[in-house]
């Protein structure tokens, strides 16, 4: 079971804001210097932080609607499990990291929890578009092979 078109275009919105959001505010606190607290661009940072939080709140809303309507028949089908399995990981790793940046253990651990989310983040952005090819590719085997030798 694919995709239709609006959830389809739901998850590609969603990951782009996350993702865009999340890069913004890496870019522009490459540009901050730690000590100045009057440096506008603190205020824009902030706006890309809560724009990714809310995003990414949207994301895990719309992938538990995946869940249901897309994962549990293509699982069961045996259909592109092992991309859709990385999908499922990096995301519910990616909500543990982000809540352990929101919620840390430990101060001293935000920066490598800090790094592991971007890294996570970097990883389903690269995710996403192999998972859909693959899924792609296995239709058009599926149909190959549905049609059975051609020419005979």
């Amino acid at each position: 079971m694919h995709l239709g078109p609006s959830a389809r275009r739901q998850v590609l919105a969603a990951c782009g804001l996350v993702a865009l959001s999340g890069v913004a505010w890496m870019v522009i606190g490459w540009n901050l210097d730690a000590a100045d607290y009057s440096n506008p661009l603190r205020t824009w940072r902030h706006r890309a932080l809560v724009l990714h939080g809310v995003a990414a709140y949207a994301l895990l809303w719309i992938a538990g609607r995946l869940y249901a309507l897309h994962q549990q028949g293509n699982w069961r089908a045996q259909r592109n499990r092992a991309s859709g399995l990385g999908l499922s990981l990096a995301l519910l790793l990616l909500a543990a990291s982000g809540l352990t940046l929101y919620y840390p253990p430990h101060e001293d651990w935000r920066d490598a929890f800090s790094m592991l989310h971007q890294i996570l983040g970097a990883a389903l952005v690269l995710l996403i578009p192999l998972h859909v090819w693959l899924g792609k590719k296995g239709r058009q085997q599926r149909r190959k092979h549905a049609d059975g030798p051609q020419g005979l």
